[in-house]
């Protein structure tokens, strides 16, 4: 089945490693090329380097995306190497902690926002002019079903991921003329590193024993008895920013098990 991906233009937020580097494979098998963008050189390197050994392309794409300027500047860079973008996946985020709204700091709470929903808007802005001017574009939003339904111990984070999902809807109505698809996927717990960091945390303050019996709740509160994995998602981004999505815009797409099923 013809995606339509290749040769195509692809920046990942958040690749240099995770369910974004998963994501930037799962592309460059399709053809498209890959820019790889991180705050870790070395996250970007070994995924270059991975698209590179299976006979991708792929260039490095490094910047703060919650810095609009550093953001402006390296998407220039990267339609001069490459020519433009044609896909945008808003991937990057952060969970500073595991705790209770009322525990958490204001500081870190500001640090979550600041990636996740500021640095959306940020590589965005940048990217959708050229977008407009080309009349084609796919932009595809990383949420969480937690912004959907709700997630104790996850408020600040949640409230950024709900600011991402109504950028989303909002945006797909306003580009839609200019035949650019904007949408987003919204997983469930997925065994990617900002998951495993949390069940650290966790552990390190209940005990594995205790963790453990949680890992278990957790799965039987999914239909499908599994957590998901970081080609889960991916492969729901890639059909998303392919033309096989032509006419799908403004969703938000669960890929969780099950987890939750909002109307």
């Amino acid at each position: 089945m013809d995606t339509g991906l290749e040769g195509r233009v692809v920046m990942i937020t958040g690749s240099g490693g995770g369910i974004g580097r998963t994501m930037a494979l799962g592309f460059a098998r399709e053809g498209a090329q890959i820019a790889v963008n991180d705050v870790s050189e070395k996250g970007i390197a070994e995924t270059i380097d991975m698209i590179r050994a299976a006979g991708g392309t792929a260039v490095p794409a490094r910047c703060d995306i919650t810095d609009l300027t550093a953001v402006r500047e390296t998407v220039r860079k990267v339609e001069g190497e490459l020519g433009r973008i044609d896909a945008l996946v808003n991937n990057a985020a952060l969970i500073v902690a595991h705790e209770l709204f009322v525990e958490t700091k204001p500081e870190d709470c500001d640090k979550e926002i600041k990636v996740v929903l500021y640095g959306t808007l940020n590589c965005t802005r940048a990217v959708l002019a050229g977008m407009i001017e080309r009349r084609f574009g796919k932009i595809v939003n990383i949420v969480t079903d937690a912004a959907r339904v709700g997630q104790e111990r996850q408020a600040n984070y949640s409230a950024a991921k709900g600011g991402v999902i109504s950028f989303t809807k909002s945006l797909a109505k306003e580009v839609g003329p200019h035949n650019i698809n904007v949408n987003a996927v919204s997983p469930g717990a997925t065994n990617s590193p900002i998951r495993m960091e949390m069940l650290r945390q966790l552990t390190s303050k209940i005990g594995e024993e205790k963790a453990k019996e949680r890992e278990e709740k957790v799965r039987r509160m999914y239909p499908l008895r599994r957590i998901g994995e970081s080609e889960d998602v991916a492969n729901a981004v890639v059909f998303l920013a392919s033309d096989l999505a032509r006419h799908v815009t403004g969703q938000i797409v669960s890929v969780n098990g099950g987890f939750a099923m909002p109307g």
